[in-house]
C-alpha cells in the first residue's frame, strides 16, 4: 500500500506536466525499475559466485585433513605391523606414508599451521619412539619394546585427537560455507521473482494513473463545459495546472459566479473558528490569549477553574496588567514581602520577557507549568498546567531516594564494620594454626598436624566465604572498583600457581601452564585477576579427580586493542547445557547433588564473571557432560588512562630495600652449589664464580656485600684474589671469607681475610659468620592494632625472626609510642577506636622526624579506589588479614627494611 501511495504522489506531481512529458516519464521510470533489478540480480550472482568458491575452498582443506588423517593412520598401522612382523616391507611401507603425511601437513600449514606444527611434532615423537621400540623387539627386549610402544601411542592418540577436531571444524566451516551459498542462490531467486512481480505491477500501476492523469482532468473539463454552457451556478471545476488541462480549467474559473464563491469562503472561515475554539475549550490546561496590546482575547472554562477568584474579570478587553494586580489585591498570589507595585512590575517584565516555561506556587497551595509564546503579530498565548499532583509525587519520590541513600550507606557501614569482625579473629585462627603447625613439627608431634591443617583450611574456607559475600554485596550496591596497576604478568601466574597448589593436589590432579605472555608487563588490577584465576582453577581441581587442568594465556592485539586471553580446561565432570544456562547466577549450582558432593555456595563464578565485566573483559564456557569443561575470558591488557591516575608502580625490591649479596668463589661446583644453597636459605642473593679471574670480574660487576673464597683452585688461587681485593680500594672493604681444607687461620687473617672456615664446611656456622662480617643489627618494630589476639599473633610471629616487639593499641596510644621511640618499621590496622590508622598516617606525616619511617597496612577493611590511592602514597605496603598468614607479614618487612639491618 506504501508503495502504491507513493507511486501515486509521484504521479500526481507530474499532473501539471504536458502529456509527452508524462509518458516519457512513465518509460523512464519503468526501464530505471528493470536496471536496478538487473544490477542487484547480476551483484547477488557475483557473490553467490564468491561464496560457492569458498565453500569449494573449504571442501579441499577438509579433504587435506582426512588425506592427513588417513595417512596417520597407515603410519600407525605399518608401524605396528613392523613391531610385530620386524619386516622390511613395513617399514617401508611406513615411511611412505609418513611421506605422504609430510606432504599432507605441508598442505595443512597454509590454513592450520598450529595445528599442523602440533601434528608434525607429535608425529616425530610417535615414529622415533615406535621405532624404538621395533628396535627392543629386534634385541628381543619384550618389556622395553611393550613400554616405548605404549608411549609412542600417547603421542598417537593426542595426534588424532589434534587430526580429528581439525577435520571437524573443517568440515563444520565448509558446511557452513556450502549452507550460505544456498542461501545466497535461493535469496537471489526470491529477489529476481520479486522484482519481476514488482515491476510488472509498478508498470500497471504507473500506466493506470498515467492514463488517469489524462482521462480524469479530460472528463472533469467536459463536464464543467456542459454544466456552464447550461447555466448552472454551483459548477465543480478541474484543478488548475500548467498541462493544457490545467490552462483550460483556468479558462472555466473565469466564467464562475463570484458570488457563490464568496458564499463558500464565508462559510469555511466560519467552521475553522468553531473548530479551534471547541478545541480550546476541550484541552486540559488553562488557555489564555492576549494581543498585542496585552488585551484579553478569549480564555477558555479550564482557565476559569485554576483562577475562580478572576473570574468577573475574564471579558474580552482586560488588559493583563489588570488581572494580576486583581491578583495582587484580592490575596489570591504569593508575593511574599514585596509590595504589590513592586510585585505588579517585577510580573508585567517577566510576562513581556518570558518565552518557554516556568513553575510557579500560588498562596492557595496550588503549582502551576506556566507556558508563554509569541504570535508573529505581537499577542501572547499562555497555556496553565496544573503540576501539584506531580510536585507532592516529586518531593515523595526525593523522600524515597534520601531514604534509600540512607538506607544504602547505613549497609556499606554495617558490611565495613563486619569485614572488619569477621576477617579480624579468623585472622587470629589462621595465624595460630600455622604457628602450632610448624611448633608441633618440630617437636615431632606430627599426629597434632592433621587436626591443625584442618582448623586453618576451615579458617581460610570461612574468610574464602565472607570474602565472596561482601565482594557480592559490593558488586550488587555498585561500589565494587577497579584498581589498575602495572604488573608482571609472569610473576602473578606464578604466585596463582603456587596458591592453588595444594587444591590441585588434594584430587591427585596436576596443573600445565602454556602460552607465550611477552612483553610481560601489563596494567589491570593485580587482586581481581588473581581471584579470577584462582576461582576457576580450584573449581577445575575440585570437579577433577587424578588428571591435568591446563592454564593457557596467550597475549594478542586487534583492532580493538591489546588483550589477554585466558583458558582453564579440564577433564572433570563436565555441565548439559540446562546446567550452563544457570552457571554464572549468584547463589545457584548446577544441580542439587553438586552441592551434596562438591560443597560451595555458587557465588565464585558469579564474582569472577562481574570482575571481568568490570575489567572490560568477556567470558565463555564450553562443556560436555561427563568430559569436562573449557572457562576462556578476555581483558585489555593495558589501560593506559587508568594506570596514569594511579599512583606510580610498586617499586622494584632494589630501590626500597638493600639486600645483602654473597659472591661464592670455588672452582668445585658440589661445593659451590652446597654452600650457595645454604646462604640463599638464610635470605642472602648468591652470586656464583668458578674461579679466581671469574670471581675478581663478578666482584667489580655487581661488588657484593660478602665473599666466600676458597684458596686451592687452578688458575689464579685463592691468596692472589685476596691480594688483590685488598689492593683494590673499591674492593678492599668488602669482608672475605676463606672456605678451604688448608687449616692455616693465621695466614688468611693476615692477608686480610675476615674468618676461616676448614672444609666441609658447617652450615649452621657459615651463616653465623655471614651475619656477622655482613653487620646484621637487630632492629624493633611497632605493631598498632585494637584487636589482643592479632597484636599477641604478631608479636609471636616477630619475635621467632628476631624482632624487638611494641605494641599499642589504638592510633593515639600508637602516637606516643613513635615519640618514646623511632622503630624501624610500623605495622598499622585501620579500623581502631579513638584515632584509626589513616589519622595515625596523616599525623606521622607532620612530623618530618617520623614521615621516613616504612609503615606496612595490615588490615580487613575492603578499600576504595581513593583509600588505596592515599596509603599508595602514605604507606609502604597493604596486606588483608587472613588471606596468607604470617608469611605475608614477613615478606613486607623483608621488602621494606634492608636485609642487612633486619634482626
Amino acid at each position: 500500500m506504501s508503495a502504491f501511495n507513493a507511486i501515486r504522489t509521484r504521479i500526481g506531481q507530474l499532473a501539471d506536466r504536458k502529456i509527452p512529458i508524462r509518458l516519457v516519464c512513465l518509460s523512464a521510470a519503468l526501464l530505471g525499475a528493470l536496471l536496478v533489478s538487473v544490477a542487484f540480480m547480476t551483484h547477488d550472482l557475483l557473490e553467490n559466485q564468491r561464496r560457492v568458491e569458498e565453500a569449494n575452498t573449504r571442501f579441499h582443506m577438509f579433504d587435506d585433513a582426512a588425506k592427513a588423517h588417513r595417512h596417520f593412520g597407515e603410519v600407525r598401522y605399518w608401524l605396528t605391523d613392523l613391531s610385530v612382523s620386524l619386516l622390511t616391507l613395513s617399514e617401508r611401507r611406513a615411511e611412505a606414508a609418513r611421506t605422504a603425511l609430510e606432504e599432507d601437513l605441508a598442505r595443512i600449514k597454509v590454513f592450520a599451521p598450529d595445528a599442523a606444527n602440533t601434528i608434525q611434532q607429535g608425529s616425530k615423537a610417535y615414529y622415533d619412539k615406535a621405532m624404538q621400540a621395533v628396535d627392543a623387539y629386534t634385541d628381543d627386549n619384550r618389556v622395553i619394546g611393550n613400554t616405548l610402544l605404549a608411549a609412542a601411542r600417547n603421542h598417537s592418540d593426542e595426534i588424532d585427537g589434534v587430526l580429528t577436531a581439525l577435520g571437524e571444524r573443517l568440515e563444520m566451516e565448509a558446511d557452513q560455507a556450502r549452507d550460505a551459498a544456498a542461501t545466497m542462490a535461493q535469496r537471489t531467486y526470491k529477489r529476481a521473482l520479486i522484482a519481476v512481480g514488482l515491476i510488472t505491477i509498478a508498470g500497471a500501476i504507473m500506466t493506470a494513473l498515467v492514463l488517469r492523469s489524462i482521462l480524469v482532468p479530460l472528463g472533469r473539463v467536459d463536464k464543467a463545459m456542459v454544466q456552464l454552457t447550461a447555466g448552472q451556478e454551483n459548477v465543480e471545476l478541474p484543478p488548475e495546472g500548467r498541462d493544457e488541462f490545467g490552462r483550460l480549467a483556468k479558462t472555466l474559473r473565469l466564467l464562475r459566479d463570484s458570488q457563490t464563491e464568496r458564499r463558500s469562503l464565508e462559510a469555511a472561515a466560519e467552521r475553522q473558528r468553531n473548530t479551534v475554539l471547541t478545541a480550546i475549550e476541550t484541552i486540559p490546561d488553562g488557555f489564555a490569549f492576549f494581543d498585542a496590546k496585552d488585551q484579553l482575547v478569549l480564555v477558555n472554562q479550564r482557565y476559569l477553574e485554576i483562577f475562580p477568584e478572576l473570574a468577573d474579570l475574564m471579558t474580552p478587553g482586560r488588559t493583563f496588567e489588570e488581572i494580576i494586580r486583581a491578583q495582587a489585591e484580592r490575596g489570591t498570589a504569593e508575593i511574599g514581602s514585596a509590595g504589590v507595585e513592586n510585585w505588579v512590575n517585577e510580573a508585567m517584565r517577566r510576562h513581556r520577557e518570558q518565552q518557554g516555561m516556568v513553575e510557579r506556587l500560588f498562596a492557595n497551595g496550588t503549582w502551576l507549568r506556566i507556558a508563554k509564546r509569541k504570535t508573529p503579530e505581537g499577542g501572547t498565548v499562555a497555556v496553565y498546567t496544573d503540576i501539584t499532583d506531580l510536585k507532592l509525587r516529586q518531593a515523595e519520590l526525593e523522600e524515597a531516594r534520601r531514604g534509600a541513600e540512607v538506607a544504602s550507606e547505613e549497609k556499606s557501614r554495617f558490611l565495613a564494620s563486619m569485614s572488619h569482625e569477621l576477617r579480624t579473629p579468623l585472622n587470629a585462627i589462621i595465624g595460630y594454626s600455622e604457628m602450632l603447625i610448624e611448633d608441633a613439627s618440630d617437636l615431632g608431634n606430627t599426629g597434632f598436624v592433621g587436626d591443625l591443617n584442618k582448623i586453618m583450611g576451615s579458617g581460610r574456607h570461612l574468610l574464602s566465604l565472607i570474602n565472596d559475600i561482601l565482594d557480592l554485596s559490593k558488586i550488587e550496591a555498585g561500589k565494587m572498583e577497579l584498581y589498575v596497576e602495572r604488573l608482571s604478568l609472569k610473576q602473578l601466574l606464578v604466585d596463582v600457581e603456587n596458591t592453588v597448589a595444594p587444591l590441585i593436589a588434594k584430587n591427585r590432579n596436576r596443573l600445565t601452564v602454556t602460552g607465550s605472555v611477552e612483553p610481560d608487563e601489563i596494567e589491570t588490577d593485580r587482586t581481581k585477576l588473581r581471584q579470577n584465576l584462582f576461582n576457576l582453577l580450584s573449581n577445575a581441581a575440585k570437579f577433577t579427580e587424578n588428571d591435568e587442568i591446563r592454564l593457557s594465556v596467550e597475549r594478542r592485539a586487534d583492532k580493538n586493542g591489546d588483550w589477554l586471553e585466558f583458558s582453564v580446561s579440564d577433564n572433570g565432570i563436565g555441565m548439559t547445557k540446562e546446567q550452563q544456562a544457570k552457571l554464572f547466577q549468584a547463589f545457584v549450582q548446577v544441580d542439587a547433588s553438586t552441592t551434596r558432593n562438591y560443597g560451595g555456595t555458587g557465588l565464585g563464578l558469579a564474582i569472577t564473571q562481574h570482575f571481568i565485566r568490570m575489567m572490560g573483559g568477556t567470558i565463555e564456557v564450553e562443556s560436555e557432560f561427563g568430559k569436562g569443561s573449557t572457562f576462556r575470558f578476555r581483558i585489555p591488557a593495558s589501560d593506559a588512562t587508568q594506570a596514569a591516575q594511579n599512583i606510580s608502580p610498586p617499586e622494584d625490591a632494589s630501590s626500597v630495600r638493600t639486600r645483602r649479596t654473597v659472591l661464592v668463589i670455588d672452582d668445585e661446583s658440589r661445593a659451590r652449589k652446597f654452600m650457595s644453597d645454604v646462604i640463599r636459605g638464610a635470605g642472602f642473593d648468591v652470586v656464583e664464580a668458578a674461579g679466581g679471574e671469574q670471581g675478581m670480574a663478578s666482584m667489580r660487576k655487581s661488588r657484593p656485600d660478602a665473599i666466600i673464597l676458597d684458596v686451592i683452585m687452578p688458575g689464579q688461587d685463592g691468596w692472589s684474589v685476596l691480594r688483590e681485593i685488598k689492593s683494590d680500594e673499591a674492593l678492599r672493604d668488602i669482608p672475605v671469607i676463606l672456605a678451604t681444607v688448608v687449616a692455616d687461620r693465621e695466614m688468611g687473617l693476615a692477608f686480610g681475610a675476615a674468618d676461616h672456615l676448614i672444609k666441609p664446611v658447617d652450615p649452621q656456622q657459615l651463616i653465623e659468620t655471614l651475619n656477622a662480617v655482613a653487620g646484621n643489627d637487630r632492629h624493633d618494630v611497632l605493631v598498632v592494632d585494637d584487636d589482643p589476639a592479632t597484636r599477641e599473633l604478631f608479636r609471636r610471629v616477630l619475635v621467632r625472626e628476631g624482632w624487638r616487639v611494641r605494641e599499642a593499641t589504638d592510633g593515639r596510644r600508637g602516637l606516643e609510642q613513635l615519640e618514646a621511640g623511632r622503630p624501624t618499621v610500623m605495622v598499622l590496622d585501620l579500623m581502631m577506636p579513638n584515632m584509626d590508622g589513616f589519622g595515625l598516617l596523616r599525623a606521622i606525616q607532620e612530623r618530618p622526624d617520623l614521615a621516613d619511617i616504612p609503615v606496612v597496612i595490615v588490615t580487613s577493611k575492603d578499600l576504595t579506589h581513593e583509600e588505596l590511592e592515599w596509603l599508595g602514597v602514605h604507606a609502604s605496603e597493604v596486606i588483608r588479614k587472613g588471606t596468607r598468614g604470617r608469611a605475608d607479614l614477613i615478606a613486607a618487612l623483608k621488602r621494606h627494611v634492608p636485609l642487612n639491618e633486619e634482626a
